[in-house]
C-alpha cells in the first residue's frame, strides 16, 4: 500500500509540476507581447523575415524545384503543424508574414525553456519516472528501461515534465498500464521473479 502511495504522490508531484511551467510560461509570453507591443518589434520580425524568405530562394532554391503551387503547399503544411491553424489559403503565391516568423520562434523557444525547467525542476524535486515504468515493466528490452544512470533517468523524467501535462498524462497512463499487465502476468505466474 505504502508504495502505491509513493507512486500517486510522484505523479501528482510531475503532473503539478508540468501545470506550474505551463503556466509560468503563459505568463512570460504573456509578458512579451505586452513588450513586443509596447516597443514595436515588428520591425525586428520584419526583417528576419526577409532573411527567410533570401535563404529559401537563394540558399536552398526551393521554389526552382517545387513550383508555386507545391510551394504553397508545404508552407500551409508548415502552418498547419507548428501553429495549429487549417490551411485556407489556396493562393499560388507563397506568403511568409513576420506573425509566422514570430509565433514559430517564440513557439520553440518557449518548448526549449520548458524543457529546460523541467529538467531544473526534476533535479530539485528528485523526480525519477523512469524507476517507476522499470518497475512496472521489469523485463522489457525497451532501450529507455534500461537506463541505469539516476542522473539520466532525472533528464528524461525532466524533459517529459517540460514538454507539458499532456504528453506526461499519456507516459503516466502508459506506466499505468504496462504495471497492471504485469501485475496480471505475476499472479498468474507467467513472471519469473
Amino acid at each position: 500500500m505504502e508504495v502505491i502511495l509513493e507512486i500517486t504522490v510522484l505523479m501528482t508531484l510531475a503532473m503539478a509540476l508540468s501545470f506550474l511551467i505551463e503556466r509560468l510560461l503563459e505568463i512570460i509570453k504573456a509578458v512579451y507581447d505586452l513588450f513586443d507591443s509596447q516597443f514595436d518589434w515588428y520591425r525586428f520580425w520584419t526583417l528576419r523575415t526577409y532573411k527567410v524568405r533570401n535563404k529559401l530562394e537563394k540558399k536552398l532554391r526551393i521554389v526552382e524545384y517545387l513550383g508555386p503551387k507545391n510551394l504553397t503547399k508545404v508552407l500551409n503544411k508548415f502552418g498547419e503543424k507548428l501553429l495549429n491553424r487549417t490551411g485556407n489559403y489556396s493562393g499560388t503565391v507563397p506568403i511568409l508574414a513576420g506573425d509566422l516568423i514570430r509565433a514559430v520562434t517564440i513557439k520553440s523557444w518557449m518548448k526549449l525553456l520548458s524543457i529546460g525547467l523541467g529538467i531544473a525542476l526534476a533535479f530539485w524535486m528528485n523526480v525519477d519516472l523512469i524507476k517507476i515504468w522499470q518497475d512496472a515493466m521489469s523485463n522489457s528490452s525497451l532501450w529507455i528501461i534500461n537506463i541505469k544512470s539516476e542522473e539520466w533517468r532525472i533528464v528524461i523524467s525532466g524533459i517529459v515534465i517540460g514538454l507539458g501535462s499532456n504528453p506526461l498524462h499519456k507516459v503516466i497512463t502508459t506506466i499505468e498500464k504496462k504495471s497492471r499487465k504485469y501485475q496480471e502476468k505475476k499472479v498468474q505466474g507467467e513472471v519469473k521473479l
